[in-house]
């Protein structure tokens, strides 16, 4: 069985889905209205993506300051929290959106009423203030776990569909800031298991409604590994863009990056990312299917030539 052929659920749910309108939220959303449930999309600003069936409703909730969570997932039987931010800006904080954000929802959802809480962490989370993004979504991940909900955990691998982050990030990288040549962090040997993000909106919906995966917590990827070094010949190739790969030391460019942070914030890497190279970035290669019964889509990022 393919991702496409997973059957909806039979029994309908009201789902909140809390970060909605953002790259994940997109597809969770919709996967969830084609399944049959009642959706309540929940962003800052309420808003509505294009695609949304009319049966979705949209409720403005900010979890970085509370305002409007409590009262959007009023009459919700189940939440899914996505909100995180990966990079640090001088407005946003790890702290405040990934730890005290989650805290937040989590209350929130408690005294809503809402039983199941799936939550969106990442792999390679570590009790390690030294990995800045890592260990917030660490901190995050244990106050969903250590609440009285009916909460299941998912850590997926980096997650690919138009509007991604990471892969967008390298084309972006190679267009405008690797002038004939690109740098390869190390020998580009970091090795990740890209997993398409409408096959994560399938087991967000498992999840959800079946009522043995309470206190669950998943490592997810896709059925192939690929290194940062083949991550970029496959940007290179989809896109046209050809440039001259250079291998550069971590410490060199973590030396870099830790300027460019402080003075030059729109440097498309921070210190940060580069540091959590060091952690593993895949799981077993059979991970989903064990977990969810049916075959992930294989890496493709043609989208990003188009």
């Amino acid at each position: 069985m393919t991702s496409q052929d997973q059957p909806g659920a039979t029994a309908p749910m009201t789902i909140a889905v809390i970060g909605a309108t953002g790259f994940v939220g997109n597809s969770v959303v919709s996967h969830l209205a084609r399944a049959g449930h009642r959706v309540v999309a929940l962003s800052r600003d309420g808003g509505r993506r294009a695609g949304w069936p009319d049966s979705v409703e949209t409720r403005a909730a900010d979890v970085a300051s509370g305002a409007g969570l409590s009262e959007g997932l009023q009459g919700a039987d189940a939440a899914v929290h996505l909100v995180a931010i990966p990079r640090q800006t001088k407005d946003e904080s790890f702290a405040a959106v990934n730890v005290r954000g989650t805290q937040r929802a989590v209350e929130s959802a408690r005294g809503a009423g809402v039983r199941r809480f799936v939550h969106l962490s990442a792999l390679g989370v570590i009790d390690d203030p030294k990995l800045d993004f890592l260990y917030s979504k660490w901190l995050g991940e244990q106050i969903v776990r250590d609440s009285d909900l009916e909460w299941v955990v998912l850590r997926p691998s980096l997650l690919f569909g138009p509007g991604d982050g990471f892969f967008s990030l390298v084309r972006t990288t190679l267009k405008w800031w690797s002038p004939g040549i690109v740098a390869i962090p190390g020998d580009g040997s970091a090795r990740f298991q890209p997993l398409a993000v409408d096959d994560l909106a399938v087991a967000v919906e498992r999840s959800l409604v079946d009522a043995d995966r309470a206190g669950s917590v998943y490592e997810l990827g896709g059925p192939e590994y690929w290194t940062y070094r083949q991550i970029v010949d496959e940007v290179m190739k989809v896109t046209g863009m050809r440039r001259f790969r250079l291998g550069m030391p971590i410490p060199l460019i973590s030396a870099l990056t830790s300027v460019t942070d402080r003075v030059l914030p729109i440097f498309p890497v921070s210190h940060d990312q580069i540091q959590s190279l060091q952690r593993p970035n895949s799981t077993e290669l059979d991970a989903f299917v064990r977990a969810f019964g049916i075959e992930p889509r294989p890496f493709d990022v043609s989208y990003l030539g188009r």
